[in-house]
């Protein structure tokens, strides 16, 4: 993976087209105002979006060369309120927003217009495609643009784009997952989670903890796989959807995947949960009285799966 570029990737107006009009104003998140069009918006998930926004303001600090443009991709944009906010709060100084259906493409553009199309060296601040997100980021890739910040608000199980993602992202760079799958996160969806994430899952008593370990843990191994290592900047479960969310951070690099990927065990007859890494692997027990309870397995990042001791 080569270094950031120099400057934002150059996009400039054709010649006698004429840039919309933002649309009227319908809604309001934190300050910014936005029309969601016929685009999905959901308020419940402003907090969401706090978190992310907060998070890219540090980052923009912390670089070691503040003074470098800071890109941000936002590769399931919706109405493009994500962007908006990455523009208006965050200091970002180039967001592409993209999302599959182009009949938001009217919606999208009104709402980032309200910022300066053409500054005066003659590069936009954003730029509106219409891409499936991991053909947008393997392109983003091959064109060698990196970005600091990339943004998958995804639905259900999908992970594919995981992988595009980190080789578009910056070493360093931060990457906010997404993932829906209620249904494994509860444990009913074993296949499901064990193709998108490598986790299989089983009923447990604290489902919310588990959905965010699955996403987590499917990043640590995609991460691996690439040559590198992530570390979680933060985790959010959210009631409605319900939603699990990550932030994690692209490290150059691997280290020893032992330490922080493996099991959690929960033991039906105490209650107690416990972890365990790969290399204790038939050697489960827990401490309690009652040894005969059956043996669960989930998958998750941290010595942790889960499974109830033999």
């Amino acid at each position: 993976m080569a270094s950031a570029p120099a400057a934002a990737p150059a996009v400039t107006f054709q010649p006698g087209r004429r840039a919309p009009l933002p649309p009227r104003c319908t809604h309001s998140e934190r300050g910014v105002s936005f029309d969601p069009g016929s685009a999905f918006y959901r308020s419940d998930s402003a907090p969401g979006r706090d978190l992310a926004v907060l998070a890219a303001t540090l980052h923009r600090r912390r670089r070691p060369d503040p003074s470098a443009p800071f890109l941000c991709l936002d590769a399931m944009c919706g109405s493009g309120v994500r962007a908006l906010r990455y523009l208006a709060q965050a200091g970002a100084d180039f967001v592409w927003a993209n999302d599959a259906s182009d009949a938001l493409h009217p919606v999208i553009v009104g709402n980032l217009s309200r910022f300066e199309p053409v500054p005066p060296e003659g590069q936009r601040r954003w730029v509106v495609s219409h891409l499936d997100a991991t053909r947008l980021l393997a392109e983003r890739y091959l064109r060698r643009e990196y970005f600091d910040v990339i943004d998958v608000d995804s639905f259900g199980s999908e992970a594919e784009y995981i992988r595009a993602a980190f080789l578009a992202l910056k070493i360093g760079g931060l990457l906010y997952l997404t993932s829906t799958d209620w249904r494994s996160a509860r444990g009913y969806g074993g296949k499901c989670s064990l193709s998108s994430y490598g986790a299989y899952v089983l009923p447990v008593p604290y489902p919310n903890e588990i959905g965010l370990r699955m996403l987590l843990g499917g990043a640590a191994r995609e991460a691996a796989m690439l040559g590198f290592h992530i570390k979680p900047v933060f985790s959010y479960y959210a009631y409605h959807g319900p939603i699990f969310r990550a932030m994690v951070q692209l490290c150059h690099g691997k280290e020893d995947g032992i330490s922080n990927y493996g099991f959690i065990c929960h033991c039906k007859s105490c209650g107690q949960s416990q972890t365990f890494g790969f290399d204790e692997l038939g050697q489960i027990s827990c401490g309690c009285a009652n040894r005969t309870v059956g043996c669960h397995f989930n998958h998750s990042c941290r010595p942790t799966l889960d499974r109830s001791s033999p």
